[in-house]
């Protein structure tokens, strides 16, 4: 196999200073524990979250951070994007065990990878042969089946390895490895950007292939003692132009680039060691980040009552509760002529008297109930039977609930107690079930009672 390319890039000026650095930093090992543990901890976290970024996941660093490390979801954030940084942060752990096999990486170990870093199946938008758009299932651990090429800003197509290519191409890719790793001549560095370049061209799998390709990278890198290469999400479009220049057989400027990344690393364990400040402005985001979702475990009074606040308490508690009542009492309709079932609700005029007004439901419904929220103080939910159908015992029942808001919670009073909520907490699934029990037991109890009184 012809290996010149790799051992004339191999030459460059920069690869000297790069072995200076790692020895500058291997004549000092073995490195304090808490130093080797505070510069990993920044490399595996800037890693995980700026390669899973540059692929679209939405989690900030900080997020990211809070993830990682507290187990902390990222409310609103998809449940995917945490899926994809937990698997990609399982797939670094898993490194640790391959850079100790000196056997080097194998397709098994790719495909190995890529489960990891996917975590399950999933669908996406695709394209036929023809460019018609279609589905397709992405599936973690084979290459694919479909092609799956690209169009670029330029809105040409850029075409990767089609399914077939790939059963040629990337046994042809280990084999390259494997010679280009054993020949001395070769720079781990060279070998390592041109392995990420070789495997993003083949693009063997549906998806994932950038950040298997960043993993696969910074194997090579750390199976020859140096530090991961971080290619950070705000340098993502400089990094595709060089992948691109790469593509047409220029592929200097991306080694170029790698080593930088590398130097960037390896100068991150030498202000360690001396005892410099390794935090940049990303790490500055992380520390706020923390720090509030920190607080906000502390904090109860998320929301102060607004308009807009009691009208999200009302459609995402209240009214859920009273429907599921309706849905209980249309059963005592039968036992009596006469039914009345209303929300009264009271709130403060302008001039700030008191006033009221009701709303009647017809036929059980909620669906079209609007209750105005502006200084409203309370609403009512009320259930009255009349007539008992019975013509020697004919009697009338009713129940009813009452909620209150106040500045920061709203109370729920019923015959078996209250509930008081802030704004933020809804009422849960049970203690709307334990509400309807309580109002379903409340009238039979007042049945019985009157029933056995005549």
């Amino acid at each position: 196999m012809n290996l010149e390319l790799e051992i004339e890039l191999s030459k460059a000026p920069i690869f000297a200073e790069l072995d200076a650095l790692k020895k500058q930093i291997d004549d000092q090992r073995p490195l304090p524990p808490d130093v080797e543990g505070r510069v990993m901890q920044k490399l595996r976290l800037d890693w995980n979250y700026n390669s899973n970024a540059i692929e679209g996941n939405k989690l900030t660093y900080g997020e990211t951070v809070a993830f990682l490390m507290e187990g902390i979801t990222a409310k609103g954030k998809p449940l995917k994007d945490h899926l994809d940084i937990r698997g990609h942060n399982e797939a670094i752990h898993f490194l640790t065990e391959l850079i100790k096999d000196s056997r080097g990486i194998t397709e098994a170990d790719i495909r190995a990878l890529h489960k990891m870093i996917l975590v399950e199946r999933y669908k996406v938008d695709a394209q036929t042969s023809d460019g018609k758009p279609t589905t397709k299932w992405v599936e973690i651990g084979e290459y694919k089946s479909m092609a799956n090429h690209v169009q670029t800003s330029t809105g040409e197509i850029h075409y990767y390895a089609s399914p077939e290519e790939v059963l040629i191409k990337m046994p042809e890719l280990i084999e390259w490895y494997r010679e280009a790793m054993e020949n001395k001549a070769i720079h781990p560095v060279v070998l390592a950007a041109l392995f990420h370049h070789k495997f993003v061209a083949i693009h063997p799998f549906d998806d994932g292939n950038g950040r298997l390709s960043r993993i696969l990278m910074n194997l090579i890198l750390m199976q020859n003692g140096f530090p991961p290469a971080i290619v950070k999400m705000d340098d993502r479009k400089n990094y595709y132009a060089l992948l691109s220049r790469a593509d047409n057989g220029d592929s200097w400027p991306f080694v170029e680039y790698i080593s930088e990344r590398v130097k960037n690393s390896l100068n991150i364990y030498v202000k360690a060691i001396e005892g410099r400040d390794i935090d940049d402005e990303e790490d500055i985001d992380k520390e706020i980040a923390l720090f509030k979702i920190e607080l906000n475990n502390d904090i109860d009074l998320k929301h102060k009552k607004s308009i807009s606040i009691i009208g999200t308490t009302i459609r995402d508690s209240i009214l859920i509760m009273v429907e599921r009542l309706l849905k209980n009492l249309i059963e005592f309709d039968e036992l009596f002529f006469n039914n009345q079932k209303f929300i009264r609700y009271r709130f403060l005029m302008s001039n700030g008297q008191p006033s009221s007004s009701r709303y009647n439901f017809q036929n059980d419904n909620i669906s079209s109930v609007r209750i105005p929220t502006e200084n409203i103080t309370s609403i009512e939910c009320h259930f009255i039977y009349k007539d008992f159908k019975k013509s020697k015992n004919m009697f009338s029942t009713a129940v009813e609930l009452k909620v209150f808001f106040e500045e920061y919670s709203y109370t729920l009073f019923n015959s078996n107690g209250k509930v008081t909520k802030f704004y933020h907490e809804k009422l849960t699934n049970q203690e709307i079930k334990d509400i309807v029990k309580s109002v379903v037991k409340n009238i039979i109890s007042q049945i019985k009672e009157k029933v056995k009184s005549l």
